[in-house]
């Protein structure tokens, strides 16, 4: 960036002796009162220091840019770092033999600063959109992946809750079956009951049988050896 001689014209500076601002009136004997008025002093040159430097930095942010400083910032910026030097080898060698005015050599208007300042912008601009498109692509497929194990999650419960339900219906059947068993067995029980009851009489009819067909046989015995 090139600053001219001109920028300074408009600005007038007076010469502020020291004596008159920071100077104690004679015969003023009241040490707190000047140690204040010192302070107070100290801190009008320390506001006054940092309005200058605002100043100067706006006035040199507001110098146009000469004209070889602008391209070279614009061969750097692209990286054409050989043309870069075959651009300055070119430039001096042509003011040197004043071929190039002073118009030539001139500032760059200021359009064409803010243009490339735009430019710089909308650069990074697409920088930051190129990378927010990387993450929200990126937040796409974890969210259809998620999406996916979801969907399986949800089909394997679905199984599970049909394997569920299934199962119960095939206990309630079994249930119902079992039941319908229930009076064929008391039926069954209750046969078993009654045909042991009569076996245990015909036992018991048997073995009076017997014992009267003992007797008779005894009896018979007797009379034929009588």
């Amino acid at each position: 960036v090139t600053i001219t001689d001109d920028s300074e014209d408009d600005c007038q500076y007076e010469e502020v002796a020291a004596d008159d601002e920071f100077s104690i009136q004679e015969g003023d004997e009241d040490l707190p009162k000047a140690l204040q008025t010192i302070q107070e002093h100290a801190e009008d040159a320390q506001i006054l220091a940092s309005q200058s430097v605002l100043l100067s930095e706006k006035s040199v942010s507001e110098v146009p840019e000469a004209v070889d400083d602008f391209l070279c910032n614009f061969l750097v910026r692209l990286g054409m770092s050989r043309t870069l030097d075959c651009f300055q080898t070119e430039w001096y060698e042509l003011i040197q033999r004043g071929v190039l005015s002073a118009k030539d050599t001139g500032l760059v208007p200021s359009v064409y600063t803010r243009n490339q300042e735009l430019e710089m912008e909308n650069m990074h601009l697409k920088k930051d959109l190129e990378n927010y498109k990387l993450a929200a692509n990126k937040a796409k497929e974890a969210l259809l992946k998620m999406q996916k194990e979801r969907d399986f999650h949800r089909m394997h419960h679905k199984r599970v809750v049909q394997e569920k339900s299934r199962l119960i219906c095939d206990i309630k059947r079994l249930k119902t079956h079992y039941a319908s068993y229930e009076p064929v067995l008391k039926h069954l029980t209750e046969k078993y009951q009654t045909t042991l009851r009569q076996k245990m009489l015909t036992n018991l009819e048997r073995d009076r049988a017997v014992g009267q067909i003992t007797g008779l046989q005894a009896a018979l015995q007797n009379l034929e050896s009588g």
